[in-house]
């Protein structure tokens, strides 16, 4: 069966496919475009002119106006319609600079500045709070109409073009249609057996599938893709993993990685770019394909994975940040950067392990404690069997390092890179507490 989303434009090939439905939708409803040369640029930042056009195209058209509104707002703006309807409206305030009051059109636009024009704009009464958290009244409104899950991004980070369009998007739903995007199409309707065979990129793919016991469609459940190492097959880490029964309440999805033609498996092809590796259009195909034939918790999806697999598993929590809403990870590391948002991070890896250097764990540590900005304080948590320890400041969005000891298989060999026992229910515990 095929799989994808047909990209809106030919830079969001590689988006998420939710950014890709988004902008598609949004279009539909002539609330956005992109530019002369046909893309998009979904990873260019807002500003906050720009923002507030987007805000108010989706609403309806507003008043030509005749007079500045602010001394940074000329009347003949392209964007001084929507600048000052948000005035008139108290949407937005500006900047007292001395005798002049402005409104800084140009200054890219950070999340919480985003959410509180959006919730204002759609009729919200709500009451800004005060200090460094401002802005967390707009935010619990949002939580709790469940259209923006406050995990899924950094309230001060700026906002990129294909995140404000998913973010309008999920207002405009929200209020014309009552959908919550936080639940998969497949929900409250007739659950469909799905494909676990999907194209990828002209090429046959498949997948494993162990169901949620508590599946209905009007019951949401949150999905694992967990991911197999270089010389373990699907079959393999789906026996030794553990999830089919310390995660029964989840849907278990276990890709299969290419064949290399020796007995070894990859997720990439050789100068992949880092966001942009080869098989995270495979978790993204899986992920809409069990959406759509099940009553999948959007807001719940999780990846795992050993050795390779855990490298992917990291790599994709990251590419997709503010999407995955956790890793939890054995004997991997990757050196990625610069995620597309926050996504909680359980990390195993033994001090001792050849195949997986703890140098490297140890930075993958350090870039998510930046990502999802943890201090660097600690405090010792379970499962102590596997010495771990999570970071403090980012209760959220969680980082919990686990430099375990144990160096001995099932059968009692020594191999420091094994999956411990009793992985699976912490990292289910792990996911479960998020």
């Amino acid at each position: 069966m095929a799989a994808g989303t047909v990209a809106p434009f030919p830079d969001m090939a590689k988006s998420w496919f939710g950014y890709q439905e988004d902008v598609t939708y949004l279009m539909g409803k002539g609330s956005i475009s992109g530019y002369p040369d046909g893309l998009f640029h979904p990873q260019e930042t807002v500003n906050r002119a720009e923002f507030l056009k987007l805000v108010f195209r989706s609403k309806g058209e507003v008043e030509p106006v005749a007079a500045a509104c602010f001394s940074d707002v000329p009347a003949d703006a392209w964007f001084a319609p929507y600048v000052c309807a948000a005035k008139r409206r108290g949407i937005v305030k500006g900047y007292e600079i001395g005798s002049r009051q402005i409104f800084k059109p140009e200054q890219p636009i950070v999340f919480a500045e985003a959410i509180k024009m959006a919730v204002l704009a759609y009729g919200s009464n709500v009451a800004e709070g005060r200090g460094e958290q401002w802005y967390k009244p707009y935010v619990d409104d949002l939580n709790e109409k469940k259209i923006l899950a406050s995990w899924s991004y950094v309230p001060w980070e700026p906002i990129t073009r294909e995140r404000a369009a998913a973010l309008i998007a999920r207002f405009v739903r929200h209020d014309e249609e009552r959908k919550l995007p936080n639940l998969s199409p497949g929900c409250g309707r007739t659950e469909r057996s799905p494909s676990l065979t999907l194209t990828i990129g002209g090429q046959q793919r498949s997948y494993l599938l162990n169901k949620a016991h508590t599946a209905g469609p009007g019951s949401p459940a949150p999905l694992i893709v967990a991911f197999h190492g270089r010389t373990n097959s699907n079959e393999q880490v789906r026996e030794y993993f553990g999830f089919d029964k310390a995660a029964s309440g989840y849907f278990v999805a276990y890709p299969a990685g290419i064949s290399n033609g020796n007995g070894s498996y990859s997720w990439s092809n050789p100068g992949d770019r880092a966001h942009e590796l080869r098989d995270i259009e495979f978790f993204d195909a899986i992920v809409r394909e069990l959406g759509d034939s099940y009553c999948i918790d959007m807001d719940r999806v999780y990846v795992a994975g050993h050795s390779l697999g855990a490298w992917f598993a990291n790599s994709v929590a990251c590419a997709r940040g503010g999407v995955v809403r956790g890793s939890a990870t054995v004997g991997g590391s990757t050196t990625m950067e610069h995620c597309a948002g926050p996504s909680a991070a359980m990390i195993i890896n033994n001090p001792g392990d050849a195949l997986s250097p703890h140098a490297a764990a140890e930075t993958m540590r350090d870039i998510r404690i930046r990502e999802n900005t943890c201090s660097s304080a600690t405090k010792a948590v379970e499962p102590s069997s596997l010495s771990c320890v999570q970071y403090a400041d980012c209760t959220q969005n969680p980082v919990v390092f686990c430099p375990h000891t144990v160096d001995r298989d099932y059968r009692g060999n020594y191999y420091p890179h094994t999956w411990p026992q009793g992985t699976a229910q912490a990292m289910v515990e792990f996911f479960a507490g998020l």
